[in-house]
């Protein structure tokens, strides 16, 4: 698990993400491919996409399997003023990808800020979000997790000393489970993704999102 744009992250001279926007597969995907298929796990890495016919640009976060092909890639959805400004445009899908481990998700940094996104990768089965993120309030992302019903690991930038962001393992109650305390530091937890979250007169809530979350009446459009 990688953080975001790692090709603009603490790079000097500092490059555009034009300049670094690459296809997905690529020159990227295929270097982190060759790492996950000669130790055999999965690689989540933030990347900058040129999409190869548009010509677009999007911030992407790309699963990379154990045979080291990529699995899928999600585009980041909400793009703060920086990004937008920079050329980039927004994502407009919630992939899940079934892996060993159980239902993958992913999102990518600003997209904490919202609870839209994660709730939507919960209601299409993710049990696991994946985060490469620059810098958030963790307590955001604490409640994503509590929200959904869902296991949360993150990769961030920020300095651990600051009470911001953290590179950890969140479970589906949004408590930390283990968190890195340097940079550079690798965490390994495991979890069990059979046991069920229960809320005291719930049950599994999970189970119960899809059947009682609110229900929003679609715009209506112009005559």
């Amino acid at each position: 698990m990688l953080g975001e744009t790692i090709a603009v992250a603490g790079v000097k001279p500092r490059r555009t993400y034009s300049e670094v926007a690459e296809p997905i597969p690529g020159p990227s995907t295929d270097y982190f491919g060759t790492l996950a298929g000669k130790y055999g796990f999965y690689i989540v890495v933030g990347l900058v996409e040129r999409d190869q016919t548009s010509q677009l640009i999007y911030n992407v976060a790309v699963l990379i399997d154990p045979s080291g092909k990529v699995a899928g890639k999600y585009r980041k959805v909400s793009l703060p003023r920086a990004e937008n400004i920079s050329g980039m445009v927004p994502g407009d899908s919630y992939p899940v990808f079934d892996t060993k481990f159980g239902k993958l998700g992913m999102m990518v940094c600003y997209d904490t800020f919202f609870p839209e996104v994660a709730r939507r990768l919960a209601l299409n089965g993710a049990e696991i979000i994946a985060l490469p993120v620059w810098g958030c309030n963790p307590s955001l992302a604490s409640a994503r997790c509590a929200e959904n019903g869902v296991f949360l690991v993150s990769s961030t930038y920020t300095n651990p000393r600051y009470n911001w962001m953290k590179t950890a393992i969140w479970d589906r109650e949004g408590h930390r489970m283990i968190t890195a305390d340097h940079q550079g530091q690798v965490i390994v937890s495991e979890v069990d993704l059979s046991k069920p979250t229960i809320w005291s007169g719930l049950g599994d809530f999970q189970s119960r999102i899809a059947r009682d979350a609110p229900v929003w009446k679609a715009e209506k459009t112009a005559p």
